[in-house]
């Protein structure tokens, strides 16, 4: 991780948990590493290399150390990009990828949703649950949180501003998803989401100082 922040190691830390480098290192930390790295050798475009945006299912972990499938989503042109990786020779390796639709995509509720949200004012409100936390955080530590009510709340466009999503699980389980965003290749933001009766909810916020 040479030429990366101290602030960015911390955050990163906090992000994927204690990093591995045995033959079970997470396949989400070595895709993290790679495009923060700005390896040619990335099979994700190189306008996303930067400012990315990374969607996880309760964390990053895949579960498993040998196979892995990614998922990058276009919102505006609705399709899918699944990127399979493979462990051999001591490490993760770039195998194939295999495009589809949007519709028949496993996250495809979810990518509805996140639309719907990013588009109408109304429906996020009632899609966030309040008091609303945002917590920021310098590295580990928390150093502030506040509560917001829906009278201060500022709509919050997602799809508009991230075109790109990049799935870390491809499989449609699980009632949590966090999105994490990066920005000049730091953790800027992350935002959580509950599913309820099946309707997912945004629950929390946390920044990065």
């Amino acid at each position: 991780m040479i030429g990366i922040s101290k602030k960015h190691i911390c955050a990163l830390l906090l992000l994927l948990g204690s990093l591995q480098t045995s033959a079970g290192e997470e396949l989400s930390s070595h895709i993290i590493n790679t495009l923060l790295s700005g390896t040619k050798k990335s099979p994700y475009p190189i306008a996303f290399q930067r400012d990315f945006v990374v969607v996880s299912i309760d964390s990053l972990s895949f579960g498993q150390t040998n196979n892995g499938t990614t998922a990058l989503v276009n919102l505006k042109k609705k399709d899918v990009t699944k990127t399979i990786f493979t462990w051999k020779s001591g490490k993760w390796n770039y195998t194939n990828e295999a495009p589809t639709s949007l519709q028949k995509s496993e996250q495809n509720e979810f990518i509805e949703f996140i639309q719907h949200f990013s588009d109408n004012k109304e429906f996020q409100i009632n899609h966030t649950v309040f008091p609303f936390p945002i917590n920021t955080l310098h590295g580990k530590e928390q150093t502030k949180r506040k509560l917001i009510m829906p009278r201060d709340w500022d709509h919050l466009s997602i799809s508009d501003s991230y075109p790109q999503l990049l799935f870390f699980k491809t499989t449609a389980d699980g009632s949590n998803r966090k999105i994490t965003i990066f920005k000049n290749k730091e953790i800027s933001e992350e935002y959580n989401f509950i599913r309820i009766n099946k309707q997912w909810y945004l629950i929390e916020k946390y920044e990065y100082e």
